[in-house]
């Protein structure tokens, strides 16, 4: 209404818009195109979306009976690579109604061992190892890539619980450095536009594009072969590691009381749980292969030495719900040698990799007796 006197004094109207007529018909077609483009790409989504996320709103979506066939040129991994997930979602052997002893793996990327070929990932290797002393055991892999112990209490709550395995080994920290809560995209409170976002698949593929960029700047989900002679280095002062360190400690609490709450759960459901501390290459020493300095190479926005100390905060709060739980916990880190034929990345295993991991799992859940044969029916 306030416009009227301005129309009636000759200071407002039509005319004195800078775009023309015919520039506003012009924006308006485009407007329309985008929007019908739009509509398109949505139902070609909903059709197939090869950009699909594995969470959703709080929901995994398991990739259940898919098959990945490709070529790869990364020493120390197979040059075909072939990775099946079965009727679960999972690596390994289809479920069965037997009296198996069932254990199930969960962690990230470095569980889910995405770049090994079928058999070779180190869940699968530790199967077949215990198979040969325990013949009832039945192992899958239930580790996703870029999962955290937000993702882990998730899958447990929605998938795991509900297979009644007799055991959980579970290998977590890496994916929580500096993570106190899940992405605001991933929460769900049943509100009209979220509801909306969960039918939508284009929004959310474009968030799930975002999100992968963000994770690949953190160095954390980069999956691709480094010749750690030629990465970059970075030089830290003790005070600049000093400081880092001490940003990352507020998010060492939120995920101990995560791990609790795991621990919680499979305790509920007379699920034993083992915690195994996560091992990457990066450290305060020298590469066993090349020689090179591992403390000083640059991933992400710090150095290798800094990142590993920040790893060995998150094992150490593992080792410590562990001990307050009364759960087994193996060291993993501390037994894997600085080797850079055993990691393709810094983070991610080769085969060589995942045998030796395999390996001193095995060792140590033998001799701590803490697989046991179930008793038949």
């Amino acid at each position: 209404m306030f416009l009227v006197p301005l129309f009636k004094m000759g200071l407002f109207n039509l005319t004195s818009f800078p775009i023309p007529l015919h520039h506003m018909r012009l924006a308006w077609k485009v407007l329309r195109l985008i929007l019908l483009i739009a509509i398109c790409l949505e139902i070609a989504l909903h059709i197939y979306n090869p950009f699909s996320g594995r969470v959703k709103n709080g929901e995994i979506i398991l990739p259940k009976n898919e098959k990945y066939e490709t070529e790869l040129s990364v020493p120390g991994l197979d040059q075909h690579l072939i990775h099946t997930k079965n009727s679960l979602g999972f690596r390994g052997e289809e479920p069965n109604d037997s009296n198996a002893t069932k254990i199930i793996c969960m962690g990230g990327s470095t569980t889910e061992c995405f770049y090994l070929s079928d058999g070779k990932d180190w869940p699968n290797v530790l199967g077949a190892k215990l198979k040969k002393v325990n013949p009832s055991v039945w192992l899958n892999n239930a580790g996703m890539d870029g999962q955290s112990s937000h993702g882990n209490l998730q899958m447990l709550k929605q998938y795991i619980v509900q297979l009644k395995p007799d055991y959980i080994i579970l290998m977590c920290g890496l994916n929580d450095m500096s993570l106190d809560k899940p992405n605001r995209f991933d929460e769900y409170s049943g509100k009209w536009y979220q509801k909306l976002y969960n039918f939508l698949e284009l929004p959310s593929t474009i968030v799930n594009i975002i999100r992968a960029d963000k994770a690949k700047k953190t160095d954390l989900n980069h999956q691709a072969f480094q010749d750690i002679s030629k990465m970059e280095t970075l030089d830290m002062s003790d005070t600049q590691i000093l400081h880092r360190l001490e940003a990352e400690q507020p998010y060492i609490g939120p995920y101990k009381d995560r791990i609790r709450e795991f621990a919680d759960i499979c305790a509920a459901n007379n699920i034993k749980l083992i915690f195994v501390a996560q091992s990457i290459l990066f450290s305060d020493e020298k590469d066993l292969m090349t020689n090179v300095d591992l403390g000083k190479l640059k991933t992400g926005d710090i150095n290798g030495k800094t990142r590993s100390f920040i790893l060995k905060m998150y094992n150490k709060s593992t080792s410590d719900v562990a001990d307050e739980k009364g759960l087994p916990f193996i060291n993993l880190a501390a037994r894997l040698p600085k080797d850079s034929r055993l990691f393709y990345d810094g983070y991610h295993f080769t085969n060589d990799g995942a045998d030796l991991a395999a390996e001193m799992i095995f060792d140590a859940l033998v001799s701590q007796n803490l697989i046991k044969e179930k008793k038949s029916k």
